[in-house]
């Protein structure tokens, strides 16, 4: 009896050796799940930063683009100060022979006497030298280089042209009015005519305007004896309304907030060279 318990003990520990050794199958392929079955391939992973305190700097730079820059007012406007005038500006048309000039005038300012005075100015300006003998043609025609509130700025071209002459000659005349007192502007009244003479002898600071001339030409052109002294031609620059017998040295006027010279100069120039000065007045 002892025996056949013996061999029921071997037997049962041979069977859980063998069941020790079994080795397990591997899962079905059906069970395996790929990463990107869980997570699609458009995801984008999320990046979470402690955000960085700003620096001084980074906020000064910051502050300075968001500034807007200060607003410049032109000119023609500042002159007015705390009184600017309400206007506009109408066609006027004078016509006698050989003569045809459209020249502005003035209507709807609060001052007529001051209205009055411009507008009979400006008819004077412009008709100065149609009467001239040896005249065959007087033509000119206005274009508005500025409205502000204390000045308006207008130029005139045209051409004059005198019997037997081969050819017409450009006639170029500007009127700088002052809507405050009545008067015309001339260049010394509202320029630093110190810092024109200066641009004028060192070829900087201004742009030429005039196509028919490029501006180292013109250089050589003004300062090979053409003018020989500046300061005093550009004091007698524009029409002054209270000596309309005075013949201007050459004309200005103001457009965009700069100051525009008009230059007498040869035939083959055009007759005038218009320059325009790069710093905004």
């Amino acid at each position: 009896m002892k025996k056949k318990g013996f061999i029921i003990l071997c037997g049962v520990l041979i069977l859980g050796l063998c069941g020790c050794g079994k080795k397990e199958e591997p899962e079905s392929a059906e069970a395996v799940v790929e990463f990107k079955e869980i997570t699609p391939e458009e995801s984008e992973p999320v990046i979470i930063r402690d955000e960085q305190p700003k620096t001084d700097e980074e906020e000064t730079q910051e502050e300075t683009t968001t500034t807007e820059p200060e607003e410049i007012i032109p000119w023609v406007d500042r002159m007015a100060g705390e009184q600017e005038v309400s206007y506009t500006v109408e066609a006027a048309v004078y016509e006698e022979g050989i003569v045809k000039v459209t020249y502005p005038q003035l209507t709807g300012m609060q001052n007529e006497e001051i209205q009055s005075k411009l507008n009979e100015g400006i008819k004077q300006a412009v008709l100065q030298g149609s009467t001239q003998e040896g005249l065959s043609a007087y033509e000119l025609k206005y274009e508005t280089a500025s409205m502000g509130a204390g000045v308006a700025s207008f130029v005139l071209r045209g051409y004059v042209n005198y019997e037997g002459s081969a050819y017409p000659v450009n006639e170029i005349k500007t009127l700088n009015l002052n809507l405050l007192t009545g008067e015309n502007l001339r260049l010394k009244d509202y320029a630093d005519v110190a810092t024109v003479v200066s641009s004028l002898e060192t070829a900087q600071g201004y742009e030429m305007a005039s196509e028919k001339i490029g501006k180292e030409d013109f250089s050589a052109f003004l300062n090979n004896g053409y003018v020989t002294d500046y300061a005093m031609t550009m004091l007698d620059y524009d029409v002054d309304f209270k000596n309309l017998s005075l013949i201007p040295t050459g004309y200005s006027c103001i457009r965009d907030n700069h100051l525009v010279l008009f230059v007498e100069a040869e035939h083959s120039m055009g007759d005038y060279v218009e320059i325009v000065f790069n710093a905004e007045l």
